[in-house]
This record gives structure tokens, sequence and C-alpha cells, in this order.
């Protein structure tokens, strides 16, 4: 068992953080930093055809993460480097959150968190 609860979470997911700075033109750049590296259970989601303005397919997926780490996982966010438990990198990134769910335990007090994620799509 893993952070007391009956899920294992046998992946481990790099968080990076969101900094904004602006620049002396008053332009906005955005950077991402590692904050974290926190124990996961990571599932291959479904694929989304998106055709305007190129064609192309777009990974979903799903993450659970553990209440402990509930503080990390913001909106903001975005995962790098999904890694197995012998430290193989299965999914490189970087993926979106684009949803968080609170699973609720028998108590009635947070269990864990059902995190959806997407690969990030840029405009180019």
């Amino acid at each position: 068992m893993s952070a007391k609860t009956f899920l294992r979470f046998v992946h481990t997911v790099d968080i990076y953080q969101k900094t904004t700075a602006v620049n002396a033109a008053g332009q906005k750049t955005i950077t991402f930093a590692k904050s974290a590296t926190i124990p996961a259970s990571y599932q291959s989601g479904v694929s989304e055809r998106r055709i305007e303005p190129y064609i192309e397919n777009i990974e979903e997926y799903r993450f659970y993460v553990s209440y402990q780490d509930a503080s990390v996982i913001t909106y903001n966010n975005r995962i790098l480097n999904v890694q197995d438990r012998a430290g193989n990198v299965i999914e490189t990134g970087p993926l979106e959150i684009i949803s968080i769910r609170k699973q609720m335990g028998f108590g009635g007090r947070l269990h864990h968190l059902i995190i959806g994620a997407r690969r990030v799509v840029e405009n180019a």
C-alpha cells in the first residue's frame, strides 16, 4: 500500500510549475520549472481527433494521486516524465492538467485525486 490508501502508486511524475515574467517591452514570457516529483498511478486514456487547424490526434491520460500531494496539483502546472517503478520513462510530455476530481473515502474525507491530462498542443 502506498500513502495509507488501498491504491498502489507505482509510477512517478514530475510536476512543473508555471511562472510568468514581464520583460522590458511589456511582453509576458511563460516558463515552467520543476517543483516536485510525486508518486502516481498512470492510465492511458482516449484519443481525440482534431481537424482544425490541422489534423492530429490529442491523447488524454488519467492519473491517480494521493491526497497528500493535492497542494502541488493545479491547473497551471504541467506533467512531464511519467516513469514506471524501474525508472523507465513511459511518457515524456508535456501534459496539461484539464480536470482535477477529488475522490472521497468511506469516512467522508479526501482520499485521492483523479487528474485528467492531455498532451500539450501549441499552435504553430
